[in-house]
């Protein structure tokens, strides 16, 4: 045997090359992530299918935090499709949380048995259940709802948090999924618009949203915390939007604000957001 036939001897990772595939791995992490909750809504729809979550009021519980009721509704649904609900919460896998839901002729969906028809369609895309892995059966609906009421979700919210919900056929292939933001942050200028939305609690991970944008040839996007300036990465596209995931941090700080910006000559909108330890507050 030679020496260049020798195989690679064994190398143990020192500390600083441990910690950087760490990192590495946490922003693999935080990039799926981001990408899973930016589509979620119409690109994880099935082709034909939407849904809308209604507001029907809003009350202050014992915390002083706002509860807001919301109906759902959705386009798309044949009356034969025995539905499931989906939530993804924040800082949380998706769940299924209730089965036995049926869309009425008006597009409410309510509690009841599916009507008897065709089986649905099995050309359309995949739905947002295909997000979540193979879980128990939900409770159904009709154990604590008589058949054809409406159903309703109560929820709190903090600045900048989404609301996703999803129905989904037990094929698991047909349904629609939809954002709702009840305190959205959001700044606007000269018809563009930037908004944040919490990725995670305590914005650890935000969605930069951008929407309304010419085509500028110079335009300066970044975000400033602490005084430091950085670009954030995000093209806009021919729609006028643009969409850009950020982990807020500034050296030796747990906490703080960021500023969101975007200069040129046909708009300059800026939007800030609080981020850090004990910086998840329901409104």
């Amino acid at each position: 045997m030679q020496l260049h036939d020798l195989p690679p001897a064994d190398h143990t990772p020192t500390p600083q090359e441990l910690e950087q595939q760490k990192e590495a791995r946490a922003r693999i992490q935080l990039t799926n992530l981001a990408r899973a909750e930016a589509s979620w809504g119409p690109p994880d729809s099935a082709k034909g299918m939407s849904l809308a979550l209604k507001e029907t009021g809003r009350t202050k519980n014992a915390a002083g935090a706002t509860e807001i009721t919301y109906q759902i509704t959705g386009q798309g649904f044949t009356p034969d499709m025995q539905l499931t609900m989906l939530r993804w919460p924040l800082n949380q896998s998706i769940a299924r949380v209730m089965s036995g839901i049926v869309m009425d002729a008006s597009g409410t969906a309510v509690c009841g048995v599916a009507a008897p028809g065709p089986s649905a369609p099995t050309d359309a895309a995949n739905a947002a259940g295909t997000k979540t892995a193979q879980q128990e059966p939900p409770p159904s609906c009709t154990k604590t709802m008589k058949p054809g009421t409406p159903i309703s979700l109560t929820t709190t919210a903090a600045k900048g948090e989404p609301i996703r919900v999803a129905l989904v056929a037990a094929d698991n292939k047909h349904g629609a999924a939809v954002t709702e933001i009840p305190f959205p942050i959001v700044a606007s200028d000269r018809g563009c618009n930037i908004s944040v939305v919490l990725g995670s609690k305590n914005a650890e991970l935000v969605l930069v949203e951008g929407t309304g944008f010419k085509t500028d040839k110079t335009y300066t996007l970044g975000t400033e915390s602490y005084g430091e300036k950085h670009p954030l990465k995000a093209a806009v596209n021919g729609k006028g939007q643009f969409i850009a995931a950020l982990t807020p941090w500034a050296p030796n700080h747990d906490t703080g604000d960021t500023v969101v910006y975007y200069q040129s000559d046909s708009c300059s909108p800026t939007v800030s957001f609080h981020w850090g330890k004990d910086s998840y507050k329901p409104e």
